[in-house]
């Protein structure tokens, strides 16, 4: 193996690539592994930091191999933690383990797919619900999508307060737990401000002179596009604008906001945690998430657009329908289970990068989630 950069963050040649790294590592001798047997070192030369062939990999510093496309498969097709985990013949928090590796695969994946794309479409937006912990906890999940193309392009989360009709005994359990937490005031709007923030980098007017972003009747989505500057401003001048439908309206292919009904159909399809009445949910927020990103992953570079439109050549996933080319989007996926992706060297998305770092908060979770060292890298 050839050493593709350093991988110290603190060091010149972090962000290199294998043709300008080499003559800036040397060889360092080698140890032997009960995992994949003997593993070759190097030391990098300019910063003197040493590292191994299997600091690259996305197995790094794991003690058993586990077969990572097999469990992403399975998260993405209704099987749970312990089914997995049985499956495997290994622990519910080795799988996590894995499934959290996978998932800042994925956003590495994402973010690079994303960098050189520009809005080809209108966007549709929607709030998925569903609840993490219990379900005096729900939650929502900001969704924009594709208008054409149903490619997901970002989703932020946000707790929300338990709402609907309770009986007394529930509004006074409400009422004790939101004595020791309380979800944020505004924090719909909120996220969905920080979802619509993305948009400016991927719009060039030049292009598409006139973007359309169609919800719902939500009262929190105006307030959320007053509070993202550009957008503010291109609305006021007619090149941006905000369309509302109902959300009553019957959820068939005609309806504006299809696009967003049907990822929330294939949410509750195909992930465990977000079934009706299900003993399946989300313990912790960041572990669903993780799970989150990896359907994100599958959805949009995997699984073949619009399965069952009686087109039987569509054999291209939606990133292909949204522009992306797809001779990057192989390269990256062969890439996805194999090279490890290093915070430092990725451009990542607030929100995602605070997935990546496990920063979403679980409510009355004492502590932050553990998060391994060489996941930050710097």
């Amino acid at each position: 193996m050839v050493p593709p950069f350093c991988p110290n963050p603190a060091c010149p040649h972090h962000h290199d690539d294998a043709r300008f790294y080499a003559g800036h590592w040397k060889r360092a001798g080698s140890y032997a592994t009960l995992v994949i047997g003997r593993v070759h070192r190097f030391m990098c030369t300019a910063c003197g930091r040493g590292f191994s062939e299997r600091t690259f990999s996305v197995d790094y510093f794991a003690k058993r191999t586990l077969d990572l496309r097999e469990i992403h498969r399975a998260v993405c097709q209704g099987e749970n933690l312990a089914a997995v985990a049985r499956h495997l013949g290994c622990s519910g928090d080795s799988v996590q383990n894995r499934i959290d590796r996978l998932a800042r695969q994925g956003i590495a994946l994402h973010e690079s797919m994303q960098a050189g794309l520009a809005l080809g479409e209108h966007l549709v937006a929607d709030g998925f619900e569903s609840f993490d912990r219990s379900q005096y906890f729900p939650n929502q999940v900001n969704l924009l999508i594709g208008q054409r193309s149903q490619f997901l392009y970002g989703f932020t989360h946000t707790t929300i307060r338990r709402k609907g009709r309770m009986t007394p005994a529930q509004r006074r359990t409400r009422a004790r737990i939101e004595s020791r937490y309380k979800a944020p005031a505004q924090g719909i709007r909120d996220s969905f401000a920080r979802l619509l923030a993305t948009i400016p980098a991927r719009w060039e007017p030049t292009r598409r002179p006139r973007l359309a972003l169609l919800t719902d009747r939500h009262r929190a989505y105006p307030a959320a596009i007053g509070k993202v500057p550009t957008l503010a401003r291109e609305r006021i001048a007619g090149r941006f604008v905000h369309q509302t439908y109902s959300s009553t309206a019957p959820r068939t292919v005609s309806n504006p906001l299809f696009p967003v009904n049907y990822y929330d159909r294939e949410l509750r399809k195909d992930i465990a945690a977000y079934r009706r009445e299900s003993t399946c949910f989300s313990r912790n927020v960041g572990n669903g998430l993780s799970r989150m990103m990896l359907y994100l992953v599958y959805h949009n570079y995997e699984k073949h657009f619009r399965v069952g439109t009686g087109d039987s050549g569509r054999d291209y996933p939606h990133a292909v329908v949204a522009g992306i080319d797809p001779a990057g989007i192989e390269l990256a996926m062969s890439r996805l289970y194999e090279e490890r992706a290093f915070l430092m060297r990725q451009s990542v998305s607030a929100d995602n990068g605070r997935i990546w770092l496990k920063e979403y908060q679980t409510p009355l979770k004492v502590g932050g989630d553990y998060l391994p060292k060489h996941a930050r890298a710097g």
